[in-house]
């Protein structure tokens, strides 16, 4: 009896271990998907952040680009031509939108012309004015500005008609013209001023007493915002400015070309 149960303490012992050897293999086995598992995430976030530093080494790429051809379209801004069109600008754009600047130039101008409006800060056909003389002056001195006291057009509202000074509101270049009419026998000479320094000048010199006689003149002139443009009377004798509200003799007239 003894050795019968002895052989049943042995294979109790023996399904015991067996059992506990199933539950570690079981173990083992859990452990290996679990590292199995935890190797395949850190694939993955090394591929997302393989990927993410792409992303961004080709979004500083873009940055460069779009800075490129931001400094292309302020350089041409106002002399773009299509007929001598910059490569350089072609190639920034191209690289930009994947289109060939042929087929998509209307969009590109169009952006040209926008950077041009943002930078001026007003529309360049809206520069423009012509002023007039609604009345004669006869208190003329040497180096009065001579005030257009009417206006047909001040697009802008950049010509004072109080103190007869048109305030260049924009860089570019501006075409200007005045005409001046005197009566009698007196001359008069009056010139288109910039800040202080003549451009040009006109005579008015009638030949016989109480008769009229004109002088104009014009200048394209390349200006900075802020400068001051008028007309000063430069050399007279006594006589009258005439001009009236509707025979307006005396004009002073300008306009940004670009």
């Amino acid at each position: 009896m003894y050795y019968r149960l002895a052989n049943v303490v042995l294979i109790v012992t023996a399904l015991a271990q067996y059992q506990h050897g199933l539950v570690d293999a079981e173990m083992i086995l859990e452990q290996e998907e679990d590292r199995r598992d935890l190797y395949q995430m850190v694939q993955e976030l090394q591929h997302k952040v393989s990927r993410m530093e792409e992303l961004e080494r080709i979004v500083a790429e873009q940055d460069k680009i779009i800075e490129l051809l931001l400094d292309q379209v302020k350089r041409h801004a106002n002399t773009y031509d299509w007929r001598e069109t910059d490569s350089n600008a072609d190639f920034v754009y191209e690289n930009i939108t994947g289109i060939p600047i042929s087929e998509n130039k209307n969009k590109f101008e169009s952006v040209i012309n926008s950077d041009r409006g943002v930078r001026r800060g007003i529309v360049a056909e809206h520069v423009a004015f012509t002023a007039y003389l609604d009345h004669p002056v006869t208190d003329i001195t040497t180096g009065m500005v001579i005030k257009f006291s009417g206006t047909l057009l001040n697009d802008g509202n950049c010509y004072n008609i109080y103190t007869g000074i048109f305030t260049v509101p924009v860089d570019g270049t501006y075409l200007f013209t005045f005409s001046i009419v005197r009566i009698n026998q007196n001359q008069l000479v009056a010139k288109l001023v910039v800040d202080g320094v003549g451009m040009v000048d006109a005579i008015a010199d009638p030949a016989v007493g109480l008769h009229e006689h004109q002088g104009t003149n014009a200048a394209i002139i390349r200006l900075k915002k802020g400068q001051s443009v008028w007309i000063e009377a430069f050399h007279l004798e006594s006589g009258t400015l005439f001009s009236l509200q509707n025979d307006r003799y005396c004009t002073f007239a300008g306009v940004l070309l670009y």
